[in-house]
């Protein structure tokens, strides 16, 4: 008996050694469907358009995108009125989308940092008045209207300010990054959970400061976006490898001709192609299925080149910390 029963003993400890560990919090396998959509900034209704463009959203602004999942790769407030509708409808598909099959990621942006942390250089007098609210203390006389309902909205514990401190600055989904700016070779960490919390470092009194602030900042980096390819070759390599990733996909930079940019043999993609009516209002998205790659644009899709095998580039001397001078919110 006694065999039997040390076998009995040793069933758990085996079975825990044996069980696969966990996957890492914000990446995302299996995906067979992905949607990235860029920069909001307040203009609801081009949100709706082009989540229509891309088969997620009915007539109606519920979730038809089935098992996908959308990426808005951050900067939904600022320079446009709307920014309260945009925010409400994203919280909404995150639920309906979940219960799909699918998921919905509003990834935070370097605006969303601004307004969290009380900067509102870019907020509209028609966006801030949005903020009236009577449960709110009333604005004082010269204060423009909105001010106090804002501030109560962005708290840890607002409406918007509790949500967006639940979403990351960065994430994977299957092999390719999505975030607001650039994953600079500068940025700390080894999981990308470790990136995320040094990016919400600044949402937290008393802590130093972090990656929310930081130029080099996945919020805030342009690098991959303006600079010539060659003084980012070695480090874009680098940043991959270490997050186990083929590509990165972000906004924040608005493109000159309204279209989505490949750069570095397509292991970066802009997507940020001014959106909203404040850019231009030219509406567009990617779509990842597998290895295709695929600009959607209202008057049709567009493949795009596949991204090559990662090669290993002739090493060359990096920019030093803090040399990325062209931060423009």
């Amino acid at each position: 008996m006694r065999p039997v029963l040390l076998s009995l003993l040793l069933l758990p400890a085996l079975a825990g050694a044996a069980a696969p560990k966990s996957q890492e919090p914000f990446v995302f396998q299996g995906v067979e469907r992905v949607v990235a959509v860029a920069d909001v900034h307040g203009d609801v209704e081009a949100l709706k358009e082009v989540l229509r463009l891309a088969g997620l959203i009915d007539a109606k602004d519920h979730w038809v995108g089935g098992k996908a999942h959308l990426v808005q790769t951050g900067d939904i407030p600022d320079r446009g009125d709307h920014t309260r509708a945009a925010f409400e409808l994203l919280m909404r598909l995150e639920t309906e989308a979940r219960k799909a099959g699918g998921r919905v990621h509003p990834l935070l942006g370097n605006h969303e940092l601004m307004n969290m942390r009380g900067d509102l250089r870019y907020v509209t007098p028609g966006e801030l008045a949005s903020f009236t609210d009577p449960a709110s203390p009333p604005d004082a006389p010269g204060e423009p209207p909105g001010l106090h309902g804002h501030a109560a909205a962005y708290a840890a514990d607002g409406r918007y300010g509790k949500w967006l401190r639940s979403h990351p600055a960065v994430i994977r989904i299957n092999d390719t990054l999505f975030m607001h700016g650039g994953l600079s070779p500068a940025v700390p960490g080894t999981t990308l959970e470790e990136v995320n919390r040094w990016v919400w470092q600044d949402l937290t009194p008393g802590q130093p400061p972090g990656g929310g602030v930081d130029p080099q900042g996945p919020v805030w980096f342009r690098g991959y976006a303006i600079d010539d390819e060659a003084r980012w070759d070695a480090g874009l390599t680098q940043v991959l490898a270490r997050f186990g990733a083929r590509r990165m996909v972000m906004g924040h930079t608005p493109s000159k001709d309204g279209r989505l940019s490949l750069r570095f043999g397509g292991r970066v993609i802009v997507i940020d192609t001014g959106l909203s009516t404040h850019y231009g209002r030219h509406l567009a998205a990617l779509e990842l299925r597998g290895d295709r790659l695929t600009a959607l644009y209202p008057e049709g899709r567009v493949p795009l080149l596949p991204t090559p095998k990662a090669a290993t580039p002739t090493p060359r001397p990096e920019a030093k910390a803090g040399a990325q001078e062209r931060v423009l919110p």
